[in-house]
């Protein structure tokens, strides 16, 4: 599988990449992203208690929105909604006539009232939040088919395997995993299912703080996880 950097995929997909506003992605990131470190760590005493969990991802999908001008998403696992907003503002940016859908069991309708009173409206009126598993969503919707599918579910292999024996028929230009590690680790078995995939145009995309400053000074070379983009 071909690996690369989030600065060349970026490149490629027409993006220079000083042009990229890193403050609009933090905005959105600031409320559905940020994470706390854990007190005892080192990073906790020397960098700080916040960190950026690969915002970069937010970027890829932003930009996969506008140069493949998608019209329709359906994301598994909304979790506290990032990448689906930097998509949604995407859309509205670039006058795009589209609709995401996100399907996920738990949605927290306080902290979505909450986030509409710091993004714009139009934002979620690209947005269909739908209150489901995936596996019924499919069941449900059998003859549906999206431009972009952006799978970020239960991580565990017989779900992402699911995932994508539902969804390996239904997306018409771009298909993006989460969590591609190295050596799967308890709940995150995402490679497994993904290095069994064959004959599809496939990358390992290395994002995590790529873009974004990184405290904890991991070289380029050195980051060996990341997202898995499929293209047709």
């Amino acid at each position: 599988m071909k690996k690369i950097l989030i600065q060349e995929k970026l490149k490629n997909l027409g993006v220079f990449i000083e042009d990229i506003s890193l403050g609009d992605f933090d905005y959105i990131g600031e409320y559905t992203a940020k994470k706390n470190r854990d007190p005892n760590s080192l990073l906790y005493k020397k960098a700080g208690c916040f960190f950026r969990p690969n915002y970069e991802r937010g970027i890829l999908m932003y930009y996969l929105v506008r140069k493949l001008e998608i019209k329709s998403v359906l994301e598994i696992g909304f979790g506290r909604g990032y990448a689906t907003f930097c998509m949604a503002k995407a859309m509205c940016d670039h006058g795009i006539d589209g609709k995401i859908v996100t399907v996920d069991p738990n949605f927290d309708k306080n902290f979505l009232n909450n986030l509409t009173r710091v993004f714009p409206k139009h934002w979620f009126e690209k947005i269909e939040f739908l209150q489901s598993t995936s596996n019924s969503y499919f069941n449900q919707n059998k003859e549906s088919k999206f431009d972009f599918i952006y799978i970020d579910g239960d991580h565990t292999y017989e779900a992402v395997k699911n995932d994508w024996n539902n969804s390996k028929d239904r997306y018409k230009k771009a298909l993006l995993f989460d969590d591609y590690v190295p050596e799967d680790v308890k709940d995150i078995e995402c490679r497994k299912l993904i290095d069994s995939i064959e004959d599809i145009s496939k990358e390992l995309v290395v994002m995590d703080r790529r873009l974004f400053s990184d405290d904890r000074l991991i070289k380029d070379e050195d980051i060996n996880y990341g997202q898995v983009l499929l293209t047709k």
